[in-house]
């Protein structure tokens, strides 16, 4: 009986495990074959359709009561046969000219509210209910008044744009996040069971050992590190945090300034190349761009912040006056095997021009072959097997999400919202750059609060990126302000998921660990902003503009982290390399004021003054 009941509540994985694992098998295929006679649109519609019947099974097994797990069992039994009429619809010639009969309406409209459903089984809370407003608003808007311009669209023809239009449901949204993002939840599962997690806190902690401050910088490598390839806040605050939070407590910082600092540094996970948080990806879409020149012109911004972060630890005011002792720690030579596979990765994307997805599954590979050489195949599928679940329904919140996000983008850019709100943009940038760019930033900001990475990238840059674009700001450089911009509500209260991760990891106060992390990871709030004034950062306008922007960006970093120095002074020369970065006249001024702030920094530094 007790083999029975596990298999039922188990029973879910077998679906999930599909959703998970065919985009893997599908980027095996040879170009052009893209499943069993499967077009992409209805392989999309196998994989959303599949992520439903799971959620909904999943939910049987855990309904509280038998009237809810009745109603779960007949979405998941009508889910399957949903799924099963679309991907047959896809395949026929009525698909191309989508007629608004009965079933194709009907299917639809039970699609959109199975997708809204299933993210509130799944925990996608807040893209839901705006996601939900938002479809609703579309539809009435025009009815009400609320949209003049906008002519009232049928129920009917609104209903399936939504769903199999090329911004609907079924669209890029959705395409993004099951081919490349669900390789790489897939590498980062495979990472983590094979021991990468410990292998990066070990390497941390053995490089800034010798260090006062050695914990904090080691949290701030370690969540760098993995933030490379999880980048997901909430995640790497649980698995950095968990050694890094006791390790700055031991070296005497407060408990709440040791939450925020993790806060801060996982946080900025978010933005490190290559995953940026699952929104490298769509980030890529959007400007036209491959995805190799997104994840290294995102470099350069991503190291600044991290750069500020390390420095600014040796800043950190210690409540305990105590002496630092420095803990041998040493690092086996096979850890150095774990972080190959994201150094192999990185060059396969760059180097052999190889396709995301695919440069994803020999990270994956990689990091079981490295498990199986150290631990064994006993240990190996045992790792593998205790991440099973979190990995499949990790992948079924990631599909449902791009389908409501999908959504999002139908109803923006069905009713014209999305053009209106650029226009709108461009028209403030025509008059004020610096006035768009802050109400660019609080919208996506707003937009961010209590959303994942990916699903306010996905708003900002639908709605706020464009008119950026229109104002004059170049389109890589206008998608990453957006998308370091909405990050921000992940640390600032009344929200702030990383610091309440970080309080509730460490037992301390979340008003005082959200304001720890807001004033640790003031680097945060100023890059968007440099990177908008100072393209060159990201790659753009040659090497002489690659070259001013590098300059005096860092000599910005440097001048505002530079230990040493009384506070006032320290203030007024990082003002001063402030001017430098957001100078607008003569490049050749701003390059000299910077390298008259380096060269004072510098002498200062040889002279010994403290």
């Amino acid at each position: 009986m007790s083999l029975t009941r596990s298999l039922a509540q188990h029973a879910w994985l077998v679906p999930g495990g599909v959703v998970v694992f065919a985009p893997l098998l599908r980027a095996l295929a040879p170009p052009g074959v893209t499943g069993p006679g499967f077009s992409t649109a209805q392989f999309l519609a196998f994989e959303v359709c599949l992520a439903l019947v799971a959620v909904f099974a999943r939910h049987v097994s855990r309904a509280p009561t038998r009237h809810n797990r009745i109603g779960a069992a007949l979405l998941a039994l009508a889910a399957a046969g949903a799924g099963a009429w679309v991907v047959w619809f896809l395949g026929t010639d009525r698909a191309v000219f989508l007629p608004r009969s009965v079933d194709v309406v009907g299917v639809a409209c039970f699609l959109i509210g199975a997708v809204l459903v299933a993210g509130l089984l799944s925990g996608g809370r807040q893209i839901v209910y705006i996601a939900a407003l938002v479809v609703v608003l579309g539809f009435l808007g025009p009815r009400i008044g609320a949209d003049a311009s906008a002519p009232p669209v049928p129920a009917a023809s609104y209903a399936t744009y939504l769903v199999y239009g090329s911004e609907g449901l079924l669209g890029r949204a959705l395409d993004i996040m099951v081919n490349p993002v669900l390789a790489f939840v897939v590498f980062g599962a495979f990472f983590e069971a094979s021991g990468g997690g410990r292998a990066l806190s070990q390497v941390a902690l053995k490089v800034a050992q010798r260090s006062r401050s050695g914990a904090i910088k080691a949290c701030i490598l370690a969540s760098g590190m993995f933030g490379a390839i999880s980048g997901t806040a909430i995640s790497n605050v649980m698995t950095t945090g968990a050694f890094s939070i006791p390790s700055m407590r031991r070296i005497g910082v407060r408990n709440e300034t040791a939450a925020g600092i993790e806060a801060a540094a996982s946080t900025s996970g978010q933005i490190m190349p290559p995953v940026m948080g699952a929104a490298a990806f769509l980030l890529a879409d959007f400007v036209g761009e491959t995805y190799a020149t997104v994840a290294f012109a995102s470099l350069l911004p991503a190291l600044g912040v991290y750069l500020a972060m390390f420095r600014q630890a040796d800043l950190v005011v210690f409540a305990v006056d105590s002496t630092p002792t420095y803990t041998a720690v040493r690092v086996p030579v096979s850890f150095a095997l774990h972080l190959a596979g994201p150094a192999a990765l990185v060059v396969a994307l760059a180097a052999m021009d190889m396709q995301a997805d695919r440069a994803a599954m020999v990270g994956a590979v990689t990091c079981a072959v490295v498990s199986l050489v150290l631990v064994g195949w006993r240990e190996s599928l045992a790792q593998f097997r205790a991440g099973f679940e979190r990995l499949v329904s990790t992948g079924l919140q990631l599909v449902i999400i791009a389908g409501a996000m999908g959504l999002l983008l139908g109803v923006l850019n069905a009713t014209g919202v999305a053009v209106a709100a650029a226009v709108t943009l461009a028209d403030i940038g025509q008059h004020s750059l610096a006035l768009a760019l802050a109400v660019a930033g609080a919208c996506a900001f707003v937009l961010g609060t209590g959303m994942a990475t990916v699903g306010v990238y996905v708003l900002a840059g639908a709605m706020l990126a464009p008119g950026l674009i229109e104002a004059g700001v170049p389109p890589l450089a206008a998608h990453l302000f957006v998308l370091y911009c909405g990050i921000l509500s992940m640390l600032t209260p009344p929200v702030a998921l990383a610091s309440l991760a970080a309080s509730a990891l460490a037992k301390a106060d979340f008003t005082q660990t959200a304001w720890a992390a807001l004033r640790f990871g003031w680097i945060l709030f100023v890059m968007p902003f440099i990177i908008v004034v100072q393209p060159g950062l990201v790659l753009l306008g040659g090497w002489q503009a690659v070259g001013q922007g590098v300059v005096v960006t860092f000599v910005f970093i440097f001048t505002a982290t530079a230990p040493g120095l009384k506070p006032g002074l320290r203030t007024g020369l990082a003002a001063l390399a402030a001017v430098a970065v957001f100078w607008r006249g003569p490049d050749w001024v701003a390059l000299v004021g910077a390298l008259a702030i380096a060269g004072f920094l510098l002498a200062r530094a040889r002279m010994g003054h403290r």
